[in-house]
């Protein structure tokens, strides 16, 4: 007869105080609590004593500075310990150390009623980790090529393993009140706004950036150290936090008094964002793509003919000779005279911007450079960005190649190097990209920090390019980070779209969810990256004419009203051009609305100069849901508007309103299909203006707002010095 094997006891028998937080010991494992402003407690769970401090490095600031004992309380009770500061209660069930968080008002009241917490792990069983081997590959390495979007790419198909260290599994199970909302993660494909009842992948990916940030609408943020791929499950499986590759479990609960300061306080775990120089805030031009100086020279003089302001063009891939992809250096036939390009264009008061790539094709200098100095991944032609070594000879290659012509800002592309996904002609299921992921990154990464590669990228350009340019603010565009990537000048944008009204729509929902990952710089591709329908899944936009279709130039025309209200305003993409004149049509009237809004842009730049400089001093955000500035409840389901800084409220369009049946029948009128009118909603906390009527209209309703093609529903805050 088989035996049972006793398990060991999750009960809490010790506790130790001391200045570096509260440990609590059960036979199984070591609790560690540690308490910072008050209002923020990290909670570590570990089976041995060992709390490596290489849990959160490179993501988290070095240092954090701890409460001293003096600063909180700790009673012990028969069922629980409670650690008390001014502004949060900690209560552990000594049975099984789940943990549960009370906010608390500055005279020490809960906010909340005792079976009520702001926050709460799962009664029994709240924590678990298993333990798993890491191997990296080394000796002879079999491979194959790819050819990707992204270039041609390697495989690791067989190689010698060599142990590298232990690391764990961790999940940490949750428990949520029936009516609670959770909100975050970064940017997901799909356009989920409440995150309960889904399963939801944390991976890198073209169109997703993964962020292990959640905030709750019970006010309260989760912040998980991990730097690996994880899942997050609320399901018929349970609801739980997952994640693939830790030294412990680790997260911080944040709950400071509003839901602004939760991103305050996200910041002040893993850093301030910088300043961009203020030519990221205009106007940028980018299309796939320029293919030579005199052309980018000739765009630029056509916007100063036509009288539309401009402050950067970019330059995407192939800047390089033939053949060489990821080579960090100009073809010399094509752009024989980069620095008098760049001032040329500094006459003009335009700045300039050049895509690089992590992945070298092997006959280029920069990949034998790499090579032959050991700072490449496993067994492929991709620069090892999580090596020091790797960041500074790939800024040493920009610098050499690239800044010393002049180049300023960079767009970081393929900054998750590895899009398994991407591979296939079908898109996979879900749950088998994520396991793809795992396995393609586990074969020439650390896989404790597999999500992360987007991090570490732009620290070595911003790390370079601060100390060689100190005169230059830097300004990164990039399709992956993480938290800790505001501190290095990053702009993200939302991957390679496709051209549709329901991708439109999911986009409005990525910049609300977005506004809540921490990192304050986001951006489109403005009227999506792919326009026609290709063979493979991800090439299906549904406009085969592109900009000759009215139908896709009201589609553009709406995502570029929606793009001058982000913290980068940049039309960009593949299958027809993107200057705003390629969008000329009999009436004029989508070329007219893009240069009118490029135009609003530039009269809003000083309100939106004010707004990036509070990012950076305050811990302030650009785009903010409506629940992050009011405190009217109805406002949580509200995922359709957004807020631009504290007073402006953005509402943009995504559906179609034209008849193209009859559209061009009658020179210079539109005909709409229905009245174009849209639900809008004003929050209760204030009045509001109609930006474009100068109306005042009371708080706390709907209103129908007109919606024409020239323009999109924006009000103003009462009250707001606009």
């Amino acid at each position: 007869m088989l035996t049972a094997v006793p398990e060991k006891s999750d009960r809490i028998e010790n506790v130790i105080c001391n200045d570096g937080g509260v440990f609590l010991k059960s036979e199984k494992s070591v609790i560690r609590l540690a308490l910072y402003f008050e209002d923020v407690l990290r909670v570590s769970y570990s089976e041995t004593d060992c709390f490596d401090k290489k849990q959160g490095e490179g993501m988290l600031l070095p240092d954090l500075p701890l409460l001293r004992q003096a600063d909180f309380s700790l009673k012990e009770l028969d069922d629980e310990i409670i650690i008390s500061t001014r502004k949060m209660a900690v209560h552990v069930l000594r049975a099984s150390g789940a943990i549960k968080v009370y906010k608390l008002y500055e005279d020490g009241s809960s906010v909340e009623m005792v079976e009520n917490p702001a926050f709460s792990e799962a009664l029994e069983k709240s924590h678990s980790i298993e333990k798993f081997d890491v191997y990296k590959s080394v000796g002879q390495i079999k491979t194959e090529e790819i050819k990707t979007a992204d270039g041609v790419k390697k495989r690791v198909l067989a190689a010698d393993k060599e142990y590298v260290e232990s690391l764990y599994h961790t999940k940490l199970n949750l428990a949520f009140a029936p009516d609670e909302k959770l909100f975050g993660f970064g940017q997901m494909e799909e356009g989920v706004w409440d995150y309960r009842g889904t399963t939801q992948y944390l991976h890198q990916a073209n169109k997703k950036i993964a962020i292990p940030f959640l905030i709750s609408s019970r006010g309260y943020g989760l912040l998980f150290t991990t730097q690996s791929p994880s899942v997050f499950s609320d399901s018929q499986y349970g609801s739980y936090f997952y994640t693939n590759a830790d030294y412990f479990l680790d997260y911080f609960v944040i709950a400071p008094d509003s839901f602004a300061k939760i991103i305050g306080r996200m910041r002040s775990l893993t850093g301030k964002a910088s300043l961009p120089p203020d030519f990221a805030l205009g106007y940028v031009q980018s299309q796939e793509r320029y293919e030579s100086q005199q052309e980018i020279l000739d765009t630029v003089a056509e916007f100063k003919k036509r009288d539309i302001p401009l402050s950067l063009i970019v330059l995407d891939w192939l800047s390089w000779e033939d053949g060489m992809w990821g080579q960090k250096s100009f073809d010399k036939k094509r752009f024989p005279d980069v620095p008098t390009m760049v001032e040329k264009l500094h006459e003009e008061n335009v700045h300039f911007m050049i895509s690089i790539w992590p992945t070298m094709n092997e006959k280029s200098e920069n990949y034998k450079e790499m090579k032959e100095a050991g700072t490449l991944l496993s067994g492929v032609n991709i620069c090892n960005a999580f090596d020091e070594a790797g960041r500074k000879l790939y800024w040493s290659q920009a610098k050499r190649g690239l800044a010393d012509l002049g180049v300023e800002s960079w767009w970081c592309d393929s900054s998750e190097p590895l899009t398994p996904e991407w591979n296939h002609i079908e898109k996979p299921l879900p749950e088998n990209i994520f396991h793809e992921y795992l396995q393609t990154t586990s074969d020439i990464m650390p896989p404790q920090k597999a999500n992360a590669y987007g991090l570490y990228h732009a620290r070595g350009m911003f790390e370079g390019q601060t100390r060689d340019f100190p005169d230059r603010p830097v300004l990164t565009l990039t399709r992956s980070g993480y938290p800790g990537s505001q501190r290095y000048g990053v702009t993200l944008w939302s991957g390679d779209t496709s051209a549709k009204w329901s991708v439109l729509k999911n986009q409005v929902v990525q910049a609300c969810q977005f506004g809540l990952s921490g990192i304050p710089y986001w951006t489109v591709d403005i009227g999506a990256f792919f326009v026609k329908r290709g063979e493979a899944w991800y090439w299906n936009g549904d406009y085969p004419e592109a900009a000759a279709d009215p139908a896709y130039c009201e589609l553009y025309t709406r995502w570029f009203q929606f793009g001058a209200f982000l913290p980068m305003f940049r039309a960009h993409g593949t299958d027809c051009r993107r200057e705003p004149w390629a969008f000329c049509d009999k009436t004029n009237v989508f070329y007219d609305t893009i240069v009118s809004f490029i135009k609003l842009r530039y009269k809003f730049l000083p309100y939106i100069k004010q707004v990036a400089q509070r990012v950076s001093d305050n811990d302030e955000s650009f785009i903010r849901p409506l629940f992050m500035e009011f405190s009217d409840k109805a406002v949580f389901d509200i995922s359709t508007q957004f807020m631009f800084g504290p007073d402006i409220l953005v509402c943009p369009i995504t559906k179609s309103f034209i008849d193209f049946e009859k559209y061009g029948v009658t020179e210079g009128a539109v005909p709409y299909k229905t009245s174009p009118l849209v639900d809008v909603y004003l929050p209760a906390d204030c009045d509001w203006y109609d930006f474009w009527t100068r109306e005042k209209l009371k708080g706390g309703q709907w209103i129908k707002a007109e919606a024409p093609i020239q323009k999109m529903p924006l009000f103003v805050r009462d009250g707001a010095e606009i």
